[in-house]
Protein backbone atom coordinates (compact mmCIF):
# COMPACT_ATOMS: atom_id res chain seq x y z
CA UNK A 1 0.00 0.00 0.00
CA UNK A 2 1.76 3.77 -1.06
CA UNK A 3 0.75 6.12 2.10
CA UNK A 4 1.62 9.44 2.05
CA UNK A 5 2.28 10.73 5.39
CA UNK A 6 2.32 14.81 5.66
CA UNK A 7 3.12 17.50 8.42
CA UNK A 8 1.84 20.76 7.76
CA UNK A 9 2.19 22.20 11.75
CA UNK A 10 3.71 25.59 12.21
CA UNK A 11 7.25 24.54 11.89
CA UNK A 12 8.80 21.49 10.18
CA UNK A 13 6.25 20.51 7.66
CA UNK A 14 6.83 17.98 5.91
CA UNK A 15 6.41 14.86 3.76
CA UNK A 16 6.98 10.83 3.45
CA UNK A 17 6.46 8.45 1.17
CA UNK A 18 5.62 4.85 2.16
CA UNK A 19 5.71 1.85 -0.01
CA UNK A 20 4.15 -0.72 2.72
CA UNK A 21 7.09 -0.56 5.46
CA UNK A 22 9.42 0.07 3.43
CA UNK A 23 10.17 4.61 3.28
CA UNK A 24 10.68 5.50 -0.29
CA UNK A 25 11.16 9.39 0.48
CA UNK A 26 11.11 12.03 3.21
CA UNK A 27 11.25 15.21 2.27
CA UNK A 28 10.98 18.82 5.12
CA UNK A 29 9.59 21.52 3.83
CA UNK A 30 12.60 23.78 4.77
CA UNK A 31 15.40 21.72 2.67
CA UNK A 32 12.96 22.79 -0.38
CA UNK A 33 12.61 26.28 1.34
CA UNK A 34 15.48 27.51 2.63
CA UNK A 35 13.85 28.57 6.04
CA UNK A 36 14.82 26.65 9.13
CA UNK A 37 12.47 24.94 10.01
CA UNK A 38 9.87 26.13 7.48
CA UNK A 39 6.00 25.49 8.03
CA UNK A 40 2.87 27.14 8.93
CA UNK A 41 1.05 25.63 5.96
CA UNK A 42 0.91 22.50 3.20
CA UNK A 43 4.02 21.37 2.21
CA UNK A 44 3.06 21.30 -0.94
CA UNK A 45 6.58 21.58 -2.38
CA UNK A 46 8.01 18.45 -0.02
CA UNK A 47 4.94 16.45 -1.26
CA UNK A 48 5.64 16.66 -4.74
CA UNK A 49 9.40 16.33 -4.48
CA UNK A 50 8.65 12.96 -2.70
CA UNK A 51 6.05 12.02 -5.26
CA UNK A 52 9.14 12.90 -7.86
CA UNK A 53 11.88 10.83 -6.21
CA UNK A 54 9.72 7.69 -5.51
CA UNK A 55 8.57 8.01 -9.84
CA UNK A 56 5.19 7.96 -8.51
CA UNK A 57 2.18 9.92 -9.68
CA UNK A 58 0.04 11.52 -7.15
CA UNK A 59 -2.84 9.04 -8.62
CA UNK A 60 -1.00 6.40 -7.23
CA UNK A 61 -0.85 7.07 -3.51
CA UNK A 62 -3.75 4.63 -1.59
CA UNK A 63 -3.75 6.20 1.50
CA UNK A 64 -2.72 9.83 3.17
CA UNK A 65 -1.93 10.73 6.78
CA UNK A 66 -2.40 13.83 7.70
CA UNK A 67 -0.96 15.73 10.61
CA UNK A 68 -3.76 17.83 12.91
CA UNK A 69 -1.99 20.96 11.99
CA UNK A 70 -3.26 23.95 9.83
CA UNK A 71 -5.43 23.57 6.61
CA UNK A 72 -6.68 26.13 4.01
CA UNK A 73 -10.16 27.45 5.35
CA UNK A 74 -11.90 26.17 2.05
CA UNK A 75 -11.01 22.79 3.24
CA UNK A 76 -13.37 23.66 6.66
CA UNK A 77 -16.55 22.17 7.00
CA UNK A 78 -17.96 23.79 9.69
CA UNK A 79 -16.75 28.19 8.75
CA UNK A 80 -19.62 30.33 9.41
CA UNK A 81 -21.11 32.29 6.65
CA UNK A 82 -19.90 35.62 7.53
CA UNK A 83 -15.96 33.79 8.19
CA UNK A 84 -16.42 32.00 4.89
CA UNK A 85 -17.00 35.17 3.22
CA UNK A 86 -14.14 36.79 5.20
CA UNK A 87 -11.71 34.70 4.23
CA UNK A 88 -12.59 34.51 0.81
CA UNK A 89 -11.61 38.13 0.05
CA UNK A 90 -8.46 37.93 1.98
CA UNK A 91 -7.58 34.98 -0.19
CA UNK A 92 -8.40 37.37 -2.66
CA UNK A 93 -5.94 39.70 -1.67
CA UNK A 94 -3.64 37.37 -1.09
CA UNK A 95 -4.01 37.55 2.63
CA UNK A 96 -5.63 34.63 3.52
CA UNK A 97 -4.10 32.26 6.72
CA UNK A 98 -4.46 28.70 7.44
CA UNK A 99 -6.58 27.46 10.10
CA UNK A 100 -5.44 25.48 12.85
CA UNK A 101 -7.42 22.10 13.06
CA UNK A 102 -6.65 21.79 17.08
CA UNK A 103 -7.96 25.64 17.71
CA UNK A 104 -10.82 24.85 15.47
CA UNK A 105 -11.86 21.69 17.56
CA UNK A 106 -11.56 23.47 20.77
CA UNK A 107 -13.73 26.12 19.12
CA UNK A 108 -16.46 23.42 18.45
CA UNK A 109 -16.21 21.48 21.14
CA UNK A 110 -15.28 18.69 19.14
CA UNK A 111 -13.17 15.51 20.52
CA UNK A 112 -12.58 14.70 16.92
CA UNK A 113 -11.54 16.88 14.69
CA UNK A 114 -12.24 14.73 11.53
CA UNK A 115 -15.66 16.13 10.54
CA UNK A 116 -14.27 19.10 10.71
CA UNK A 117 -12.30 19.21 6.94
CA UNK A 118 -13.94 18.00 3.76
CA UNK A 119 -11.19 15.76 3.21
CA UNK A 120 -12.35 14.41 -0.16
CA UNK A 121 -11.49 18.36 -1.16
CA UNK A 122 -8.35 18.18 0.38
CA UNK A 123 -7.29 15.35 -1.42
CA UNK A 124 -8.26 16.73 -4.64
CA UNK A 125 -6.18 19.72 -3.87
CA UNK A 126 -3.78 17.48 -3.22
CA UNK A 127 -3.62 16.25 -6.25
CA UNK A 128 -5.05 12.58 -4.96
CA UNK A 129 -7.90 10.56 -5.60
CA UNK A 130 -10.76 12.35 -3.68
CA UNK A 131 -11.83 8.80 -2.21
CA UNK A 132 -8.20 7.77 -1.09
CA UNK A 133 -8.16 6.37 2.30
CA UNK A 134 -7.61 9.38 4.60
CA UNK A 135 -6.48 8.98 8.70
CA UNK A 136 -5.81 12.38 11.26
CA UNK A 137 -2.58 11.47 13.09
CA UNK A 138 -2.12 12.81 16.57
CA UNK A 139 1.92 13.90 16.99
CA UNK A 140 2.91 11.29 19.87
CA UNK A 141 0.90 8.95 18.09
CA UNK A 142 3.10 9.28 15.02
CA UNK A 143 6.07 9.57 17.39
CA UNK A 144 5.22 6.54 19.60
CA UNK A 145 5.08 4.42 15.76
CA UNK A 146 8.65 5.64 15.11
CA UNK A 147 9.67 4.40 18.30
CA UNK A 148 8.39 1.31 18.14
CA UNK A 149 9.63 1.24 14.35
CA UNK A 150 13.68 0.92 16.02
CA UNK A 151 12.79 -1.01 19.17
CA UNK A 152 13.93 -4.45 18.56
CA UNK A 153 11.36 -5.78 20.94
CA UNK A 154 7.41 -6.68 19.91
CA UNK A 155 5.63 -7.00 23.20
CA UNK A 156 6.08 -5.81 27.39
CA UNK A 157 7.63 -2.21 26.47
CA UNK A 158 6.20 1.00 27.26
CA UNK A 159 6.65 3.66 24.86
CA UNK A 160 7.26 7.21 25.82
CA UNK A 161 7.23 10.37 23.72
CA UNK A 162 7.52 13.85 24.80
CA UNK A 163 7.85 17.28 22.91
CA UNK A 164 6.64 20.75 23.57
CA UNK A 165 3.04 20.21 23.94
CA UNK A 166 3.65 17.69 26.59
CA UNK A 167 4.36 13.77 27.11
CA UNK A 168 2.22 10.56 26.65
CA UNK A 169 2.68 6.97 27.13
CA UNK A 170 1.68 3.74 25.90
CA UNK A 171 2.22 0.23 26.59
CA UNK A 172 2.46 -2.30 24.60
CA UNK A 173 1.73 -6.12 26.25
CA UNK A 174 -1.00 -8.69 25.40
CA UNK A 175 -0.98 -8.12 21.24
CA UNK A 176 -2.20 -4.24 22.57
CA UNK A 177 -0.48 -0.78 22.08
CA UNK A 178 -2.77 0.96 25.19
CA UNK A 179 -2.84 4.47 25.39
CA UNK A 180 -2.17 5.54 29.35
CA UNK A 181 -2.20 8.99 28.93
CA UNK A 182 -1.46 11.72 26.36
CA UNK A 183 -1.56 15.33 26.01
CA UNK A 184 -3.29 16.26 23.29
CA UNK A 185 -2.54 19.41 20.76
CA UNK A 186 -5.08 21.46 22.74
CA UNK A 187 -5.04 19.84 26.71
CA UNK A 188 -2.19 22.29 27.80
CA UNK A 189 -5.19 25.36 27.32
CA UNK A 190 -7.46 23.43 28.87
CA UNK A 191 -5.51 21.75 32.05
CA UNK A 192 -2.53 24.20 32.34
CA UNK A 193 -0.96 22.16 35.22
CA UNK A 194 -0.73 18.90 33.90
CA UNK A 195 1.96 17.66 31.46
CA UNK A 196 3.52 21.00 30.70
CA UNK A 197 7.12 20.90 31.15
CA UNK A 198 7.12 20.37 27.09
CA UNK A 199 5.97 24.24 27.27
CA UNK A 200 8.26 25.40 30.20
CA UNK A 201 10.75 24.10 27.67
CA UNK A 202 9.61 25.69 24.81
CA UNK A 203 9.16 29.58 26.29
CA UNK A 204 12.87 28.52 27.44
CA UNK A 205 13.74 27.94 24.18
CA UNK A 206 12.01 31.58 22.79
CA UNK A 207 14.21 33.62 25.67
CA UNK A 208 17.26 32.27 25.01
CA UNK A 209 17.15 32.86 20.78
CA UNK A 210 17.92 29.07 20.46
CA UNK A 211 16.65 27.63 16.97
CA UNK A 212 15.28 24.00 18.65
CA UNK A 213 16.22 21.61 21.57
CA UNK A 214 19.64 20.77 19.84
CA UNK A 215 20.69 23.67 20.55
CA UNK A 216 19.26 24.12 24.12
CA UNK A 217 21.46 20.43 24.74
CA UNK A 218 24.48 21.98 23.58
CA UNK A 219 24.36 24.58 25.45
CA UNK A 220 23.42 23.01 28.30
CA UNK A 221 27.04 21.37 28.47
CA UNK A 222 28.70 24.67 29.17
CA UNK A 223 27.70 25.31 33.08
CA UNK A 224 26.55 23.74 35.92
CA UNK A 225 23.18 23.20 36.58
CA UNK A 226 22.57 25.65 39.79
CA UNK A 227 18.93 26.36 39.16
CA UNK A 228 18.26 22.69 39.42
CA UNK A 229 16.40 22.73 42.92
CA UNK A 230 14.08 26.15 41.50
CA UNK A 231 13.08 24.24 38.55
CA UNK A 232 12.42 20.53 40.33
CA UNK A 233 10.25 22.96 43.07
CA UNK A 234 7.72 23.46 40.45
CA UNK A 235 7.63 20.69 38.39
CA UNK A 236 6.93 17.03 39.69
CA UNK A 237 5.93 13.52 38.93
CA UNK A 238 2.67 11.55 40.55
CA UNK A 239 2.63 8.11 40.98
CA UNK A 240 0.59 7.57 37.90
CA UNK A 241 3.81 9.17 35.86
CA UNK A 242 2.02 12.54 35.11
CA UNK A 243 4.75 15.42 35.25
CA UNK A 244 3.02 18.43 36.13
CA UNK A 245 3.98 22.25 36.88
CA UNK A 246 2.10 24.64 39.77
CA UNK A 247 2.48 27.46 36.97
CA UNK A 248 -0.80 28.56 36.09
CA UNK A 249 -0.55 29.39 33.17
CA UNK A 250 2.21 30.03 30.19
CA UNK A 251 2.59 33.97 31.06
CA UNK A 252 3.04 32.81 34.47
CA UNK A 253 5.83 30.81 33.94
CA UNK A 254 6.99 32.83 31.67
CA UNK A 255 7.63 35.43 34.11
CA UNK A 256 9.06 33.51 36.43
CA UNK A 257 11.57 32.46 33.84
CA UNK A 258 12.60 35.91 33.00
CA UNK A 259 12.99 36.36 36.99
CA UNK A 260 15.57 33.51 37.17
CA UNK A 261 17.55 34.27 33.91
CA UNK A 262 17.54 37.66 35.00
CA UNK A 263 21.36 39.08 34.65
CA UNK A 264 22.59 35.35 34.34
CA UNK A 265 24.43 33.13 31.95
CA UNK A 266 22.33 31.65 29.57
CA UNK A 267 24.10 28.27 29.67
CA UNK A 268 23.11 28.03 33.12
CA UNK A 269 20.06 27.87 32.66
CA UNK A 270 19.97 25.47 30.00
CA UNK A 271 22.26 23.36 31.62
CA UNK A 272 19.39 23.84 34.74
CA UNK A 273 16.33 22.80 32.37
CA UNK A 274 18.72 19.97 30.96
CA UNK A 275 18.91 18.27 34.44
CA UNK A 276 15.23 18.90 34.89
CA UNK A 277 14.51 17.04 32.05
CA UNK A 278 16.72 14.07 33.41
CA UNK A 279 15.24 13.97 36.47
CA UNK A 280 11.52 14.21 36.02
CA UNK A 281 11.67 11.51 32.60
CA UNK A 282 13.66 9.29 34.66
CA UNK A 283 10.77 10.04 37.36
CA UNK A 284 7.94 9.71 35.51
CA UNK A 285 9.34 6.62 33.41
CA UNK A 286 10.58 4.68 36.26
CA UNK A 287 6.93 4.82 37.73
CA UNK A 288 5.25 3.84 34.33
CA UNK A 289 7.33 1.09 34.69
CA UNK A 290 7.00 -0.30 38.09
CA UNK A 291 3.21 0.26 37.50
CA UNK A 292 3.00 -1.80 34.60
CA UNK A 293 5.67 -4.60 35.24
CA UNK A 294 8.25 -3.66 32.52
CA UNK A 295 11.61 -3.28 31.91
CA UNK A 296 12.14 -1.76 28.68
CA UNK A 297 11.22 1.33 27.26
CA UNK A 298 11.14 3.05 23.47
CA UNK A 299 11.60 6.79 23.88
CA UNK A 300 10.89 9.35 20.84
CA UNK A 301 10.04 12.82 20.44
CA UNK A 302 12.14 16.20 20.35
CA UNK A 303 12.67 16.82 24.06
CA UNK A 304 14.02 12.84 24.36
CA UNK A 305 16.25 13.19 21.03
CA UNK A 306 19.62 13.88 22.39
CA UNK A 307 22.30 11.43 23.14
CA UNK A 308 23.44 13.00 26.37
CA UNK A 309 20.02 12.96 28.12
CA UNK A 310 19.68 9.06 26.84
CA UNK A 311 22.75 8.69 28.88
CA UNK A 312 21.35 10.03 32.06
CA UNK A 313 18.27 7.97 31.49
CA UNK A 314 20.50 5.08 31.68
CA UNK A 315 21.93 5.78 34.38
CA UNK A 316 18.92 7.03 36.67
CA UNK A 317 17.39 4.32 35.67
CA UNK A 318 19.86 1.59 36.11
CA UNK A 319 21.30 -1.48 34.37
CA UNK A 320 18.26 -3.36 34.85
CA UNK A 321 16.19 -1.20 32.29
CA UNK A 322 16.77 -1.71 28.45
CA UNK A 323 16.18 1.63 26.52
CA UNK A 324 15.46 1.91 22.65
CA UNK A 325 15.75 5.53 21.66
CA UNK A 326 14.29 7.52 18.02
CA UNK A 327 16.37 10.80 17.87
CA UNK A 328 14.73 12.42 15.30
CA UNK A 329 12.79 15.45 15.57
CA UNK A 330 9.23 17.07 14.88
CA UNK A 331 10.44 16.76 10.96
CA UNK A 332 9.93 13.19 11.48
CA UNK A 333 6.13 13.59 11.92
CA UNK A 334 5.25 12.63 8.50
CA UNK A 335 7.02 9.11 8.53
CA UNK A 336 5.06 8.52 11.65
CA UNK A 337 1.77 9.55 10.59
CA UNK A 338 2.26 7.50 7.94
CA UNK A 339 2.55 4.74 9.74
CA UNK A 340 -0.44 5.19 11.75
CA UNK A 341 -2.47 4.68 8.91
CA UNK A 342 -0.66 1.19 8.28
CA UNK A 343 -0.96 0.11 11.45
CA UNK A 344 -4.66 0.87 11.16
CA UNK A 345 -4.75 -0.82 8.09
CA UNK A 346 -2.87 -3.73 8.80
CA UNK A 347 -3.13 -4.89 12.72
CA UNK A 348 -0.39 -4.48 15.43
CA UNK A 349 1.01 -7.43 14.85
CA UNK A 350 1.49 -7.12 11.14
CA UNK A 351 2.93 -3.92 11.81
CA UNK A 352 5.34 -5.49 13.90
CA UNK A 353 6.56 -8.21 11.86
CA UNK A 354 7.00 -5.99 8.73
CA UNK A 355 8.21 -2.97 10.57
CA UNK A 356 11.51 -1.22 9.33
CA UNK A 357 14.15 0.37 11.26
CA UNK A 358 13.95 3.95 10.43
CA UNK A 359 17.41 5.41 12.49
CA UNK A 360 19.03 5.41 9.47
CA UNK A 361 15.88 6.32 6.63
CA UNK A 362 17.12 8.07 3.50
CA UNK A 363 15.72 11.36 3.20
CA UNK A 364 15.80 13.62 0.00
CA UNK A 365 17.53 12.59 -3.53
CA UNK A 366 21.00 10.68 -4.33
CA UNK A 367 23.37 12.78 -5.52
CA UNK A 368 25.84 10.66 -5.66
CA UNK A 369 26.27 10.82 -9.35
CA UNK A 370 25.87 14.40 -9.93
CA UNK A 371 28.33 15.50 -7.35
CA UNK A 372 31.93 15.33 -9.22
CA UNK A 373 30.14 16.69 -12.78
CA UNK A 374 29.01 19.68 -10.56
CA UNK A 375 31.91 20.53 -8.53
CA UNK A 376 34.36 19.97 -12.09
CA UNK A 377 31.88 22.06 -14.24
CA UNK A 378 31.79 25.04 -11.31
CA UNK A 379 35.65 25.10 -11.99
CA UNK A 380 36.96 23.58 -8.92
CA UNK A 381 40.17 21.73 -8.69
CA UNK A 382 40.30 18.05 -8.43
CA UNK A 383 43.43 17.55 -5.76
CA UNK A 384 43.40 13.82 -5.79
CA UNK A 385 41.55 10.55 -7.57
CA UNK A 386 42.82 8.75 -4.71
CA UNK A 387 40.53 10.38 -1.93
CA UNK A 388 40.65 7.97 1.00
CA UNK A 389 44.62 8.36 1.30
CA UNK A 390 44.44 12.23 -0.08
CA UNK A 391 41.79 13.02 2.30
CA UNK A 392 43.21 11.46 5.15
CA UNK A 393 46.57 12.98 5.05
CA UNK A 394 45.19 16.37 4.92
CA UNK A 395 43.03 15.88 7.69
CA UNK A 396 45.97 15.14 9.35
CA UNK A 397 47.51 18.23 8.13
CA UNK A 398 44.47 20.10 10.01
CA UNK A 399 42.36 20.97 6.64
CA UNK A 400 38.71 20.95 7.23
CA UNK A 401 36.82 18.48 4.70
CA UNK A 402 33.38 18.33 3.67
CA UNK A 403 31.99 14.26 2.95
CA UNK A 404 29.18 14.16 0.26
CA UNK A 405 27.89 10.29 0.00
CA UNK A 406 24.20 9.11 -1.38
CA UNK A 407 21.63 10.51 0.17
CA UNK A 408 21.51 12.52 3.31
CA UNK A 409 20.11 10.60 6.62
CA UNK A 410 17.90 12.23 8.72
CA UNK A 411 16.72 16.24 7.66
CA UNK A 412 20.20 17.06 8.84
CA UNK A 413 21.74 14.82 6.43
CA UNK A 414 23.30 12.39 9.19
CA UNK A 415 26.33 10.62 8.77
CA UNK A 416 26.46 11.43 4.88
CA UNK A 417 26.34 14.62 4.83
CA UNK A 418 29.36 16.05 7.16
CA UNK A 419 32.40 18.84 8.11
CA UNK A 420 35.03 16.51 9.10
CA UNK A 421 38.41 17.51 10.56
CA UNK A 422 40.86 15.96 13.18
CA UNK A 423 40.47 16.15 17.05
CA UNK A 424 43.92 16.70 18.03
CA UNK A 425 43.36 20.30 17.93
CA UNK A 426 41.31 21.49 20.95
CA UNK A 427 40.67 24.93 19.49
CA UNK A 428 39.26 23.32 16.35
CA UNK A 429 36.02 22.57 16.95
CA UNK A 430 35.50 26.11 17.96
CA UNK A 431 36.88 26.90 14.73
CA UNK A 432 35.19 24.90 12.37
CA UNK A 433 31.77 26.12 14.24
CA UNK A 434 32.76 29.72 13.85
CA UNK A 435 33.51 29.02 9.70
CA UNK A 436 29.70 27.73 9.66
CA UNK A 437 28.34 30.91 11.46
CA UNK A 438 27.27 28.37 14.30
CA UNK A 439 27.07 28.64 17.57
CA UNK A 440 30.83 27.68 19.54
CA UNK A 441 28.97 25.87 21.77
CA UNK A 442 27.89 22.95 19.41
CA UNK A 443 29.94 20.34 20.41
CA UNK A 444 31.39 17.66 17.53
CA UNK A 445 30.36 13.86 17.43
CA UNK A 446 32.95 11.23 16.99
CA UNK A 447 32.57 8.65 14.14
CA UNK A 448 34.34 5.39 14.39
CA UNK A 449 33.15 1.79 13.69
CA UNK A 450 31.88 0.08 16.63
CA UNK A 451 35.34 -1.90 17.48
CA UNK A 452 37.45 1.18 18.06
CA UNK A 453 34.29 2.83 19.66
CA UNK A 454 34.07 0.48 22.32
CA UNK A 455 38.01 1.04 22.82
CA UNK A 456 37.58 5.21 22.92
CA UNK A 457 34.76 5.09 24.55
CA UNK A 458 34.48 2.70 27.68
CA UNK A 459 31.26 3.61 28.74
CA UNK A 460 29.90 3.10 24.95
CA UNK A 461 26.45 0.93 24.72
CA UNK A 462 25.02 2.38 21.35
CA UNK A 463 26.15 4.42 18.71
CA UNK A 464 23.93 7.21 19.66
CA UNK A 465 24.94 7.60 23.40
CA UNK A 466 27.06 10.12 24.95
CA UNK A 467 30.14 9.14 26.80
CA UNK A 468 33.66 10.16 27.63
CA UNK A 469 37.00 9.24 26.30
CA UNK A 470 38.96 6.79 28.20
CA UNK A 471 42.18 8.34 29.29
CA UNK A 472 44.59 6.68 27.43
CA UNK A 473 43.12 8.60 24.43
CA UNK A 474 42.46 12.07 25.86
CA UNK A 475 46.15 13.57 24.89
CA UNK A 476 45.47 12.13 21.44
CA UNK A 477 41.88 13.84 21.13
CA UNK A 478 41.97 16.75 23.35
CA UNK A 479 39.04 18.31 21.07
CA UNK A 480 36.98 15.19 21.84
CA UNK A 481 37.78 15.25 25.54
CA UNK A 482 36.30 19.24 26.57
CA UNK A 483 32.68 17.91 26.74
CA UNK A 484 30.13 15.34 26.83
CA UNK A 485 29.79 14.41 22.95
CA UNK A 486 27.71 12.05 20.76
CA UNK A 487 29.14 8.71 19.21
CA UNK A 488 27.62 7.54 15.77
CA UNK A 489 28.88 4.02 14.69
CA UNK A 490 30.19 3.79 11.41
CA UNK A 491 28.70 0.98 9.49
CA UNK A 492 30.84 -0.69 6.93
CA UNK A 493 28.06 -1.46 4.39
CA UNK A 494 25.99 1.74 5.66
CA UNK A 495 28.73 4.39 5.21
CA UNK A 496 31.37 2.94 2.74
CA UNK A 497 33.44 6.38 2.39
CA UNK A 498 33.02 7.70 5.92
CA UNK A 499 34.23 3.92 6.93
CA UNK A 500 37.25 3.56 4.42
CA UNK A 501 38.24 7.51 5.17
CA UNK A 502 38.43 6.53 9.36
CA UNK A 503 40.33 2.97 8.58
CA UNK A 504 43.06 5.06 5.79
CA UNK A 505 43.44 7.67 8.79
CA UNK A 506 44.21 5.07 11.32
CA UNK A 507 47.09 3.66 9.19
CA UNK A 508 47.86 7.13 8.62
CA UNK A 509 48.06 8.00 12.05
CA UNK A 510 46.89 5.22 13.91
CA UNK A 511 43.76 7.48 15.73
CA UNK A 512 40.83 5.18 15.17
CA UNK A 513 38.16 8.66 14.18
CA UNK A 514 37.35 11.48 13.04
CA UNK A 515 35.18 14.53 14.60
CA UNK A 516 32.23 15.66 12.44
CA UNK A 517 29.66 18.30 12.76
CA UNK A 518 26.57 18.64 10.58
CA UNK A 519 26.94 20.51 7.04
CA UNK A 520 24.67 23.46 8.12
CA UNK A 521 25.16 27.57 7.63
CA UNK A 522 23.87 29.59 10.61
CA UNK A 523 20.20 28.38 10.99
CA UNK A 524 19.90 27.43 7.47
CA UNK A 525 18.28 24.22 7.09
CA UNK A 526 20.92 21.83 6.78
CA UNK A 527 22.89 21.84 3.45
CA UNK A 528 22.03 18.80 0.91
CA UNK A 529 22.23 19.31 -2.77
CA UNK A 530 25.44 19.33 -4.87
CA UNK A 531 25.13 22.91 -5.17
CA UNK A 532 25.00 23.25 -1.56
CA UNK A 533 28.14 21.49 -1.31
CA UNK A 534 29.84 23.81 -3.88
CA UNK A 535 28.71 26.97 -1.86
CA UNK A 536 30.64 25.32 1.13
CA UNK A 537 33.88 25.62 -1.28
CA UNK A 538 33.15 29.17 -2.49
CA UNK A 539 32.90 30.93 0.77
CA UNK A 540 35.56 29.31 2.34
CA UNK A 541 33.55 26.99 4.72
CA UNK A 542 35.56 24.64 4.28
CA UNK A 543 39.17 23.72 2.75
CA UNK A 544 38.57 20.32 0.74
CA UNK A 545 35.29 18.20 -0.28
CA UNK A 546 35.68 14.56 -1.00
CA UNK A 547 33.75 11.68 -3.06
CA UNK A 548 33.87 8.67 -3.90
CA UNK A 549 35.58 9.56 -6.61
CA UNK A 550 38.44 12.17 -5.77
CA UNK A 551 39.22 15.09 -3.45
CA UNK A 552 38.13 18.34 -4.36
CA UNK A 553 39.12 22.23 -3.74
CA UNK A 554 38.28 25.85 -4.97
CA UNK A 555 39.55 26.54 -8.32
CA UNK A 556 41.66 30.16 -9.02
Amino acid sequence: MLVLGVHSGWQDAGAAVFDGSRLLAAVPLARLSGVMRDGGRLPNEAIGECLDIANLRAGDIAGLALSQGLFPGRHFRALSLPRRVGRGLRSLLGRDTPISLPDEARKHNRSSPDSLLDLGLLAGDLGLNRHVQTRLYGRHEAYALLALADAPWADDTLVFTADQTGCAARVLKYGRLAVLYEDSEGSAADSPSRDSLGRLVGLAIDGLGLPDMAALFALGLQAEPIFGEAFRAHVTVDAQGHINTDFSDEGGAARWLRRLAEDQAPELLAASLNLLLADRFAEAIRALLDRHSLRRVALAGPLLADPVLLLQLQTRLGEGVAISAQLMEESALPMGGALTLLLQQDGLDAFLRQRRPLRDAAWGRDYTGDLDPVLGNAGCRMVSRDPLRAAAALLNAGKVIAIGDGRGIGSSGGINRLILFAGSDAALPAQVNARLDRPAFVPPTLYAPRAALIELLPDWRDPAVAAVLAPRWVPQLPAAAQQPLRADEVDELRHPLLHGLIETYKSLCWLPGLLGLPMQIGNEPALDAPSDMLRLLREGRVDYIVTDQAVWERGV
